[in-house]
């Protein structure tokens, strides 16, 4: 199978799974940057004015900090991002892409925004539904490094071409619980906070987490509240994970599920404080999806060994694969010997592993 088939024939599952999309985007994102290389990547839910009313973004800003690009560029500038994605949505291609210039490179916008964030070239894609007349549902950035090489015609085609997958999968889905274990650990990061919930220290991804694990919309026209919003959702958590048994904490979030865990930290003098490590949960069928792309398996096989794993039964597999019965189940049995197993529960397992 060609190398630059692997990563779509994996975004193509993903997007196949039928799962909330905001659940899906912690792992649609890292797809897509393996399709069209990039060291981050960010998606922009926004209403047909062009508003932002919510976002997805492998990096963020801190919540003062995007405070302060509301009030200073995103409100002040009657809204930049509007203007922008409005020309894109009106756009014949999809699809674009640009590189910071000299004389923008001096701006406050980039200095404040572009430059923490360390992008100094952008693609955009916009989304839209596979239903309902195609509506845009948002925008899709992806991010690199001043220092990185520019976007090119080849990375906009490869985009282009599986937009249209990426419509299927993050059309608005209605929230549904999310079946993962405390075991299925996908990302997790860790913060020290006090009593009243300020935290002290924090790992890199920390604020991005909890961000997630409190579930409110992420978008600039909220990120004044968020602050004092975060402290307040902190401060519950430590005082809920402190009563947990076995100091486990669950929260189920638009975003998927999180787990807390609670270690109580004593100073040399007697102050005491939190420490809280926050993990997010993997949902199954997405780390059934990412184990399945990690197995020397063919094309075909890695979307067999998806099903099985998926108590898919031989007549629905081969409905979705629009072939007979008896021929699925030949390819049923050309999974079982690749990987080496006898039962369907196994392939399950083996996939997990991955």
């Amino acid at each position: 199978m060609s190398l630059c088939l692997v990563p779509r024939v994996s975004l193509r599952q993903l997007c196949s799974l039928q799962i909330p999309a905001a659940v899906l985007l912690p792992s649609l994102l890292p797809a897509v940057r393996a399709l069209v290389p990039a060291t981050h990547a960010a998606f922009f839910y926004a209403d047909a004015t062009g508003n932002m009313t919510n976002m997805y973004a492998e990096r963020m800003l801190p919540p003062e900090a995007m405070a302060r690009y509301y009030e200073r560029h995103y409100r002040a500038d009657a809204s930049a991002f509007a203007t922008s994605y409005r020309r894109l949505v009106a756009a014949n291609d999809p699809v674009s892409y640009r590189s910071i210039g000299a004389d923008e490179a001096q701006t406050d916008y980039f200095r404040e925004v572009l430059a923490a964030l360390e992008v100094g070239h952008i693609m955009y894609g916009i989304v839209r539904a596979q239903t309902n007349g195609r509506e845009p549902i948002g925008q899709l950035s992806l991010y690199r490094p001043q220092s990185d090489k520019s976007f090119s015609a080849a990375d906009a085609e490869a985009l282009r071409d599986v937009l249209h997958y990426l419509g299927r999968a993050l059309t608005a889905t209605p929230f549904g619980p999310v079946s993962a274990s405390a075991e299925q650990t996908a990302e997790e990061a860790m913060a020290v906070l006090d009593d009243a919930g300020t935290t002290l220290f924090a790992d890199e991804g920390w604020l991005r987490l909890v961000r997630l694990a409190r579930g409110e919309p992420i978008s600039p026209g909220q990120a004044s509240a968020e602050p004092k919003a975060l402290r307040e959702f902190l401060h519950g958590v430590v005082k809920a994970v402190s009563a947990a048994r076995n100091a486990l904490h669950t929260v189920d979030s638009p975003w998927g599920k999180f787990a807390f865990r609670h270690h109580t930290l004593t100073g040399v003098t007697g102050e005491r404080a939190t420490a809280l490590v926050l993990s997010r949960l993997a949902a199954e069928p997405v780390r059934l999806t990412e184990g399945a792309a990690r197995l020397q398996l063919s094309a075909q096989q890695r979307e067999v060994a998806l099903m099985i794993a998926l108590a898919q039964t031989n007549a629905e597999i081969a409905e979705k694969l629009g072939v007979s019965v008896n021929t699925a189940s030949y390819h049923v049995k050309q999974v079982f010997a690749k990987l080496d197993v006898h039962d369907r529960s196994e392939v399950a397992s083996i996939l997990r592993r991955a």
